[in-house]
């Protein structure tokens, strides 16, 4: 299901961006053709932090990740939540060299500066508050019904707005009828000071639906085994390392401290990661270990991204984590690969938590097909479906979407019809090999 819309033009590699941004989105494409460039967009636009701190400039976030030398006299970047477009803060847009950041606490500032200007028309204004509050509640009961009472301070006006709820109103279809019996139960008069007032306790009290963090994970992840233990070091020193690389650095820190074990049947059901001391370490068997940083490569490229999946989920009472994964398949064999896939969509997919994932392999889009397949097949035949592939792993076609990047455009390669990624573009590169073969059979 859509959720949020970016468009991208004249920025670096991506000249004609329009994109659906889902739960699960996939970008393919030769080397250079924007794929991470995207990706990096994403995580910044999505990052909580930067969207509600004003101190944090658009510049400084693209500096963080090598992309800021893109930035054109003509570049335009806009990005709306779907949800909420025409009424919703949340827009975030960049045109002519200026930023302008459309967020929940961003909304809250500046519907507090229009109230004080008598010469404008308050009714107008209390009224497109009270339109985005009708929305903002209804996904508020939806996720976290028991929370949002909170906003009534006595038990007695709890129970009387479950009731209503309950027995006049169903949540789903939540209305301005809603927000007046909010008001009649509270017995507050419905004007713009009280909208703002309940506006800031809804964040206050629900902050995980207003809260993410961005986690990303390069395709220079084998590098975070070596610079462990040394990050604050590199930083203070001002070493010419990307700051986003150092970031990840800090969380991985953070991660070998929390994770100390860990099973790598992804890998090999035999093998296991384990931290012992400052080091850590492979095992082969109960007996058999090799320092982590003289293992395989794949070892080495898939060890942090399962290490913070793992630590990002002992903190997910706290955050909400949008995963961008640049080339998991990298030096993976490709049935390793389709484990990676399977254990990134049951881990990253969940409680209001998103996965971008950049690839060049046509084997991470066959696997991710037979996820979308399974969930298909898996509404008739759970339980046959289940036994083939777990139903965690099971990929709902709404919530996810794939491009291919050429040329700095994205096309669609997702067939929403079927719920599968276009066969077309899985079969090119064989295809491809296929006929080169021919012609060399043909001499």
């Amino acid at each position: 299901m859509e959720r949020a819309r970016l468009v991208v033009k004249n920025f670096g590699p991506l000249k004609d961006i329009n994109i659906e941004v889902r739960e699960m989105v996939t970008f393919i494409g030769a080397q250079a053709s924007g794929k991470s460039t995207l990706a990096k967009l994403i995580s910044i636009l999505e990052d909580e932090d930067f969207r509600r701190d004003d101190t944090i400039s658009f510049e400084e976030e693209l500096k963080k990740y090598n992309i800021f030398n893109y930035l054109k006299k003509d570049t335009f970047i806009s990005y709306d939540n779907i949800n909420y477009l025409e009424k919703s803060p949340y827009s975030l847009d960049y045109k002519e060299g200026i930023f302008l950041k459309g967020t929940a606490y961003r909304y809250l500032s500046v519907i507090k500066e229009l109230s004080k200007d008598k010469s404008l028309n308050q009714k107008k204004l209390t009224e497109n508050l009270k339109e985005i509050l009708c929305s903002e509640l209804k996904d508020c009961l939806l996720k976290d019904l028991k929370k949002t009472l909170d906003i009534f301070p006595s038990k007695t006006q709890k129970n009387k707005f479950k009731k209503f709820i309950s027995t006049e109103i169903l949540i789903t279809t939540f209305k301005k009828i809603g927000i007046d019996k909010i008001f009649e139960i509270l017995d507050k008069e419905q004007n713009t000071e009280n909208y703002i007032k309940l506006y800031e306790d809804l964040i206050s009290l629900l902050p995980n639906l207003y809260l993410f963090d961005s986690l990303y994970i390069p395709s220079e992840r084998s590098f975070l085994h070596l610079i462990e233990g040394n990050v604050i070091g590199l930083i203070k020193n001002k070493i010419q390392i990307p700051d986003h690389i150092l970031n990840i650095g800090q969380e991985y820190e953070k991660a070998i401290q929390t994770i100390k074990e860990l099973p790598l049947s992804i890998i090999d059901k035999k093998i296991k990661y384990k931290r012992e001391g400052k080091t850590s370490y492979i095992y082969h068997n109960e007996n058999e270990k090799v320092n982590l940083l003289e293992s395989a490569s794949g070892l080495q490229s898939i060890i942090p991204i399962l290490l913070l999946v793992e630590y990002s989920k002992t903190l997910k009472e706290k955050y909400n984590f949008n995963f961008v994964v640049e080339e998991p398949e990298l030096n993976l064999y490709p049935k390793a690969q389709h484990e990676l896939i399977k254990y990134l969509v049951k881990n990253c997919l969940f409680d209001r938590k998103n996965l971008i994932l950049t690839t060049h392999s046509p084997f991470v889009l066959a696997s991710i097909n037979n996820l979308l397949l399974a969930y298909d097949k898996g509404q008739k035949n759970p339980k046959e479906v289940n036994k083939i592939i777990n139903k965690e792993s099971w990929l709902n076609p709404k919530n996810f979407i794939a491009y291919e990047l050429k040329n700095g455009k994205a096309k669609k390669i997702m067939n929403d019809r079927l719920g599968q990624i276009s066969e077309n573009m899985i079969d090119s590169v064989s295809d491809t090999f296929a006929d080169e073969f021919d012609k060399l059979l043909d001499l």
